[in-house]
């Protein structure tokens, strides 16, 4: 198998016209196993450009090799969809790739296709248009947004959307609030210590990288506290940089684990740094200021390389999002392939490793609906949650569902 193998499933530009079976129901050849698409190896090396997402793409190629082919047979229908991912830089495309290539060599009659796109709110308002079939949102608040018809002018405009469901978590997202630490300040900088949130207003702080959904949403959860910074929005590197030469006073900035990367340890060792939580009584607040985000307890000195007592932080979940168009029994096989071959996902992409599916989409899930209205999980889904011994919430089943297939 080479890279093009994988490739194949990414496709650049979802208004491209299909050269295979369509979205919905379609069929290239009934006996044949093989996906609806081709792409050559010249096509492949032009979709994955830098040496580093072709090696990790190739790795999640000998991966996937393990899944079996048994079922192979004539096929008499062939379920297509196209979904949307985000830019090929990020490694949330790679998890995208080989998500679908675990669907797909598991499910012989289907084929996913992975879109690049702009990330959750393109890949939402596409798929209300009709572009797309679902897509990777890097935040799940991004789907309540959208299933509510709030917040976005976009989602406004178009207003409920009851169709819109919830297929799958992959990888959650602490936010840590970074500052500088005041012990090394000069003489005449007392003005700029920080020690609390509130401490931040009028200050110079960066929310996250420009135009991520850490710096949206940290802008509106400080604004339902009433804290308002000078924001300062810029690459992070940039971020990095104006630290270093105290141009700003601190930054946010959104990690899959508690833990300082590689740039704020050595902005730690050349200035020193400390993190800053969020006061109990303020979660509420900032919680409902962004429907789909979530808050956590971080124990004493659980950040690596820093002494700091525990402290709430806030995080978002990354995830994936379909309509009521794909059949329950369709996802239903989905989710069962991706469920059951999670282990190979997460060797693919390592971040995923702390997550369970299903137990942690859930865990997260139960603490939100009783705050916000979340969009419920998919028939499909749900379908498999119940098979497995899992309690679902009302809320997170939708009327489509139909509980006798759990027999059958």
């Amino acid at each position: 198998m080479t890279i093009a193998l994988l490739v194949e499933e990414i496709r650049r530009d979802p208004d491209e016209p299909d050269r295979g079976a369509g979205r919905g129901l379609g069929q290239d050849d009934p006996g044949d196993c093989r996906p609806a698409h081709r792409v050559t190896e010249e096509k492949a090396e032009l979709v994955v450009k830098s040496k580093w997402l072709r090696a990790v793409i190739a790795t999640a190629v000998v991966l996937t090799l393990a899944l079996s082919m048994s079922g192979c047979g004539p096929i008499d229908e062939f379920y297509s969809y196209e979904f949307g991912s985000t830019s090929a830089a990020s490694t949330h495309y790679v998890a995208a790739a080989v998500l679908a290539s675990i669907i797909n060599t598991g499910n012989p009659d289907m084929k996913i296709t992975v879109v690049e796109s702009g990330a959750t709110h393109d890949n939402l308002i596409k798929t209300q248009a009709g572009k797309l079939d679902g897509g990777f949102a890097t935040s799940w608040d991004g789907m309540a947004m959208a299933y509510n018809g709030t917040t976005m002018s976009e989602y406004i405009a178009y207003g409920e959307w009851p169709e819109l469901r919830m297929m799958s978590g992959y990888v959650h997202n602490y936010v840590l609030v970074v500052v500088l630490d005041h012990d090394d300040q000069e003489e005449g900088e007392e003005g700029e210590i920080i020690e609390t949130l509130y401490d931040l207003h009028g200050k110079r702080f960066s929310a996250g990288v420009a135009g991520s959904v850490t710096e949206f949403n940290i802008r509106r959860q400080f604004d339902s506290l009433g804290i308002e910074p000078e924001w300062v929005s810029a690459s992070y590197p940039d971020v990095i940089e104006m630290a270093r030469n105290r141009e700003i006073v601190g930054f946010a900035r959104a990690s899959t684990s508690i833990r300082l990367d590689a740039s704020m340890r050595d902005l730690h060792s050349e200035i020193g740094i400390t993190v800053l939580g969020w006061p109990e009584e303020d979660l509420e607040p900032a919680l409902v200021a962004t429907p789909g985000t979530s808050a956590h307890w971080v124990p004493e000195d659980a950040v690596e390389g820093l002494s700091v007592p525990g402290f709430y932080t806030m995080g978002h979940t990354t995830g994936i999002f379909v309509t009521t168009a794909i059949p329950q029994d369709v996802m239903y096989r989905m989710a069962k392939t991706y469920v059951d071959k999670w282990d190979q996902f997460a060797r693919a992409w390592s971040a995923a490793g702390d997550w369970t599916p299903l137990e942690t989409d859930l865990a997260l899930l139960n603490d939100m609906v009783g705050r916000v209205d979340m969009p419920p999980l998919h028939a499909g889904v749900v379908q498999l949650m119940k098979e497995r011994g899992y309690e679902v919430e009302p809320a997170l089943i939708g009327p489509e569902y139909d509980e006798d297939a759990v027999d059958r």
